[in-house]
């Protein structure tokens, strides 16, 4: 019996030793294979993107605000041209409410949209049913007053959507509601909707957002305010050895502006995202391997739940909505994060959504089947523009960003001339600044801005005067807010 046993052992090692065997050597196989196609396709879009009309799935690109304003303008040049009316009512700016503070900004920026700015797309309210019935009876008064005023903006382009709170159980933070901002997802009443928090200076309208390439279903600034300055040098390292050229953004802007004028495809001409910002390393196929499941022999991809530092910001974002999407979202994702303690939007948004590692990953098995049928659905807005931190304003450590919004390229070399000048202009230029500045509250908390103290970070003694003017133009973002506010009063 023993002999029998030791020979089933045996036999049972070698088996096991035979399946880790063809296991390893066919990850190797696979891995290889990955390496060699990238390696062809990398060299291949690279040389012939001049008069390729297909898309390359091996990187997310940026696109810069000079090529966001030249595509809106050749969609009202062509709408005059050739009488092709934009349908204005297919598109939304959207926001939601579940705190009855918030919902005075909603009125200022809706009424700026209008009345300042001149949209003629729809400004949607989705506000929580709770505001409107379980309030104290003076904070009921204050939101239905508020809410007469949203709607007397425009009888007609103002829709106020009444929705019930996806609320996290057992989560006492003052998070708890913010999944649902998920509801965003559902307005797919509209070909395209531009989503923003309320939190925040809108400073001009953004329509020429909804004029994105129509394959784009998702875009959104990243959390730029997470990278150190290793990160951009490593970025703008990248970028040159990949590009083999200078990383002025302008050389790239040029190219995009002839080529929207001639009515081509711009995409794999657009600015890449470093990969050394969102990959472990530059080795694509290294990547997609290590995040396969190492127990699946079909090497189907499971991707690690960690997200990198660089990601998406869920502040603003421009969403082509879709019930197959929100179905998906509602059925599938929402339940994996609702329990779980610290996981709101913002993770769900990038740890099950818009994965970074995960979209180069699915572009690219879907590009080796069906190449012609390929489109990329993810974009990067500029965050200078888009997506600007009231706290960034006081921080030096933060400017060479922010003058450089296309990650690993330049647009301002930071040689330290005329530094503020350069961030005034910036400010001046931006179009949605978030209030965000911990351990300060949002504005409409306090009674008086005189409550409101700038410390502005000193990177040398002499940098005091700097400090000053940095603390003018940040104080000037928020007490544009508190003159707005006088539209809220009775």
């Amino acid at each position: 019996m023993r002999l029998i046993s030791k020979r089933r052992i045996r036999f049972l090692v070698f088996v096991l030793f035979g399946v880790l065997t063809v296991f390893i050597v066919s990850r190797c196989v696979v891995h290889f294979q990955y390496n060699e196609e990238i390696k062809y396709y990398k060299k291949y879009f690279q040389q012939k993107k001049d008069g390729l009309h297909i898309y390359n799935p091996l990187e997310i690109k940026q696109i810069p605000v000079g090529t966001i304003d030249e595509l809106y303008a050749a969609r009202l040049d062509g709408e005059l041209k050739s009488n092709r009316v934009i349908e204005w009512s297919k598109f939304a700016y959207v926001n939601y409410v579940t705190d009855a503070d918030y919902l005075c900004n909603t009125l200022i920026i809706f009424n700026d949209l209008k009345q300042e700015f001149g949209t003629k797309a729809k400004l949607v309210l989705l506000i929580s049913q709770d505001l409107v019935e379980s309030s104290t009876s003076s904070k009921i008064d204050d939101v239905n007053l508020l809410l007469r005023k949203i709607q007397a903006i425009d009888e007609n382009q103002v829709i106020i959507k009444y929705i019930d709170n996806i609320v996290k159980p057992k989560d006492t933070t003052p998070w708890n509601e913010s999944l649902t901002k998920l509801l965003v997802f559902n307005q797919t009443e509209f070909d395209r909707i531009i989503y923003f928090d309320n939190d925040a200076n809108l400073r001009s309208d953004l329509d020429e957002l909804f004029f994105l390439p129509d394959h784009i279903k998702f875009a959104a600034p990243l959390t730029y305010w997470s990278l150190s300055n290793d990160d951009l040098k490593k970025s703008y390292h990248e970028t040159q050895h990949r590009e083999k050229q200078p990383i002025n953004l302008e050389s790239y802007t040029k190219v995009l502006t002839k080529r929207i004028r001639k009515g081509q495809m711009i995409y794999n001409h657009l600015p890449s995202l470093p990969h050394s910002l969102y990959l472990n390393s530059n080795n694509i196929a290294q990547d997609i391997m290590s995040s396969t499941s190492s127990l699946s022999p079909l090497f189907n991809f499971q991707s690690s739940k960690k997200v990198g530092k660089l990601k998406f910001a869920s502040n603003l974002m421009v969403i082509s909505p879709s019930k197959e999407v929100f179905d998906k979202i509602m059925k599938v994702t929402l339940p994996k994060v609702l329990n779980k303690k610290e996981k709101y939007d913002m993770d769900l948004i990038n740890e099950e959504m818009y994965n970074l590692k995960r979209i180069i990953y699915e572009q690219f098995i879907f590009f080796r089947k069906v190449k012609n049928l390929f489109k990329p659905e993810v974009l990067v807005l500029p965050f200078a523009r888009y997506g600007l931190l009231t706290g960034s304003l006081k921080n030096p450590q933060h400017y060479p960003m922010i003058y450089n919004d296309i990650l690993g390229y330049k647009t301002l070399d930071d040689d330290g001339n005329d530094i503020l000048g350069s961030l005034n202009d910036t400010v001046a230029k931006s179009k949605y600044i978030h209030f965000s500045d911990y351990p300060l509250g949002k504005p409409w908390y306090y009674t008086s801005m005189d409550r409101f103290k700038c410390a502005a970070k000193e990177e040398k003694a002499e940098d005091a005067e700097s400090k000053n003017e940095a603390c003018n133009i940040w104080s000037s973002v928020y007490f544009s807010y508190k003159k707005s506010s006088e539209i809220c009063s009775v």
